[in-house]
């Protein structure tokens, strides 16, 4: 019975997938990281606007993390339960909530020691590598949970990037800014594809009943 349960869950949250709007979201939310980076490693070291954007890097991830999910959210209410219905998910009560938050925190924080000093300091293994890695892990653990079997391709793409990417002979900041282009662009692409086939296999439901 327990299993049974649990199969719904992950069908359900499976839901969120089946219009490619998640991927786009996560492609977008990577172009702006991207671009982040960019402008961290290109300005001048000395200037105000250099010091402020180190400093602004985990604010503007978590605006990119949750504006992800508005957006989503947004988009899903004006177009996807239009087509194939609505699922609601279950609220999560505020003591959850914050251990949600506290857990999410102690990840980003391993995954950033992983990245800057456990790998390239203690494995000796390339910091891009890792980021490709550890992309993957989590894409992975999403394929599985939500049973998308595209995400297990997206998950190779990303561990092949980050392969592919640490062998290019430039700076670490530059190829940091180029695995998270490459890596957003992989998301994008599949959504954009999802979401094409997603509309013309659906229709909105006012047509179907004319």
């Amino acid at each position: 019975m327990k299993d049974k349960i649990g199969q719904i869950m992950r069908k359900t949250y499976g839901y969120w997938w089946v219009d490619g709007l998640a991927e786009i979201g996560m492609g977008l939310m990577f172009a702006i990281l991207g671009g982040y980076n960019y402008l961290l490693i290109t300005l001048p070291l000395t200037t105000a606007a250099s010091i402020f954007l180190s400093f602004g890097e985990p604010l503007v991830f978590l605006v990119c993390w949750f504006g992800y999910g508005r957006l989503a959210r947004w988009t899903k209410e004006r177009l996807t339960y239009r087509r194939t219905g609505y699922v609601a998910y279950q609220q999560k009560n505020r003591k959850d909530r914050t251990k949600r938050a506290i857990i999410s925190a102690v990840l980003g924080i391993s995954m950033a020691l992983t990245v800057t000093y456990i790998g390239p300091e203690m494995l000796k293994v390339n910091s891009l590598v890792m980021v490709g890695g550890l992309m993957a892990l989590v894409t992975l653990f999403l394929a599985i949970w939500h049973s998308v079997n595209r995400l297990i391709l997206i998950a190779a793409v990303q561990f092949a990037l980050g392969l592919w990417i640490s062998s290019f002979p430039i700076e670490p900041g530059l190829g940091s800014t180029l695995l998270m282009a490459a890596i957003g662009a992989v998301w994008l692409l599949s959504g954009i594809i999802v979401f094409i086939i997603y509309l013309v296999r659906t229709k909105p439901v006012e047509e179907e009943n004319v």
